[in-house]
């Protein structure tokens, strides 16, 4: 079953942030013992959160954003079907939280199921890149492999001083012999099968630059082939004038000299942090203005967005094993003069610290292409706002740190890029997570567990995995 992104984004009744705030605040509080709604019961969701964007302080010549709410969801199937059920399971809980924005009803009062599924619909924006850990593996068959390797694990605990004198291929056998009789449906419940294209993208994974640079090749050989010398001249021409440009504006780019952390906002955040094993990241963040920083952006993530679909599908993105589900979002302004802004939503295992160290650590540029983009209003919170100065979208830079000033290092400024990018984030209300202790290492653990039962594998790699 395919995993889907459900971003709703409304805007919130002036007069009714305050009430909105209270609901969300006091759910979040300790979401297992509300009284308004469970979220374990919606059996297809992974993880979701609520959040509030106030735009309090617009930038400069930028016009001040009404209020959002914004609704996070990763789920199995259809965004019809769940939102159809969340309605059905709890339609006071929706009630009270969309009351609260603005196009939910004219009087007030709640609309019938339907027309209240077509008003979050309507306002769902998807993800411009969406990246799923291990894609095809519902939350269904993740809870029945945790369920499978504990059963395992039982019997060979149980069973150590035979087992121990057998063969691994005995051994394997016992144990398939023993889950087949005990474990419901199993038989039936075989391990999710890749597409052939994810197939392909997972042996090319490794060599996803070289593809690339073929895949670029090839298109500049074919187009020098088919077209004549204007067109080709016109095709190198574009790619030049683009490359100019980009160094014109990140030349002109101003940064913020300082690293300095605003410690009251910055405790806030670390409030809402590291009370289980999973965190979740919020960040909302202005784009750049002009038409250039915006289309830059937007091939940037369908970029990201083919990776992750195709190579990314293994619990990996670019050197990154910590990420379940994420997503960016481009979120347009309303109205004239209203800035543009990037969200990016993030399900990971471990700190803060660990999360935005392995992300310089292995995928600098892919942050920098992103981020380098953006900026943050620099009156907000008294903070400042600068990305770390950039070079061609972070391809170039000197990692010996010699000549930053001709090339800057982009994300690998680690101080300053951790203080942007805490600057860009942005407590939730409400996050919820279905499997909290269930790292992404061993969603991929259970994964093999789980086909080497159906296969013919190395047997003894197999059993170490237990």
């Amino acid at each position: 079953m395919d995993q889907k992104p459900i971003t709703v984004v409304v805007d919130i009744l002036e007069d009714r942030v305050n009430d909105l705030k209270d609901y969300l605040g006091k759910i979040g509080i300790d979401i297992k013992k509300s009284q308004d709604i469970q979220f374990s019961t919606l059996k297809t969701l992974h993880y979701c959160c609520f959040i509030i964007i106030e735009d309090d302080q617009p930038p400069p010549g930028g016009a001040k954003a009404a209020p959002v709410l914004v609704f996070e969801a990763n789920i199995d199937g259809k965004q019809k079907d769940f939102i159809a059920d969340l309605i059905k399971q709890y339609p006071a809980f929706v009630h009270q939280v969309y009351s609260c924005c603005a196009g939910y009803s004219a009087d007030g009062q709640k609309p019938a199921d339907d027309r209240l599924a077509a008003f979050l619909l309507a306002n769902d924006r998807g993800a411009n890149a969406f990246y799923i850990g291990y894609p095809g593996q519902s939350r269904d068959i993740l809870e029945y492999q945790v369920n499978l390797r504990s059963t395992i694990e039982s019997y060979i605990d149980a069973n150590r001083d035979t087992l121990i004198k057998l063969p691994p291929a005995e051994i394997k056998k016992n144990i398939i012999g023993h889950v087949s009789s005990t474990v419901p449906n199993y038989a039936n419940t075989k391990p999710v099968k890749p597409s052939l294209l994810v197939s392909i993208g997972r042996k090319l994974a490794p060599y996803v630059p070289w593809v690339i640079a073929a895949v670029l090749l090839s298109v500049l050989v074919i187009a020098f082939f088919l077209l004549d010398d204007i067109g080709v001249m016109l095709i190198l021409g574009s790619i030049a004038a683009f490359v100019v440009v980009l160094l014109c504006h990140e030349i002109a780019d101003k940064q913020d000299g300082r690293v300095q952390w605003d410690h009251t906002y910055l405790r806030d955040l670390q409030d809402i942090e590291n009370r289980q094993p999973q965190n979740h990241l919020s960040s909302i963040i202005y784009v750049k203005p002009g038409k250039f920083r915006l289309f830059t952006l937007k091939f940037v993530l369908a970029f990201i967005a083919v990776v992750a679909k195709l190579f990314a599908t293994e619990g990996n993105l670019s050197g990154i094993v910590t990420i379940h589900f994420a997503r960016w979002v481009i979120l347009p302004g309303k109205q004239p003069n209203e800035r543009t802004r990037l969200l990016f939503f993030s399900n990971y295992d471990g700190s803060w610290e660990n999360y935005l160290g392995e992300f310089i650590d292995h995928a600098a540029v892919g942050l920098t292409a992103v981020w380098s983009n953006t900026e943050s209003n620099e009156r907000a919170y008294g903070r400042p706002a600068g990305f770390p100065n950039t070079r061609l979208l972070g391809a170039v830079f000197d990692e010996n740190k010699k000549w930053t000033s001709i090339f800057p290092a982009g994300a690998r400024d680690e101080q300053r890029f951790k203080t942007f990018a805490r600057n860009s984030q942005r407590p939730e209300s409400i996050w919820y997570c279905a499997y909290p202790d269930l790292s992404i290492k061993n969603v991929g653990n259970n994964l093999k567990i789980h086909e080497g039962l159906f296969g013919d594998t190395d047997v003894s790699a197999w059993l170490n995995r237990l």
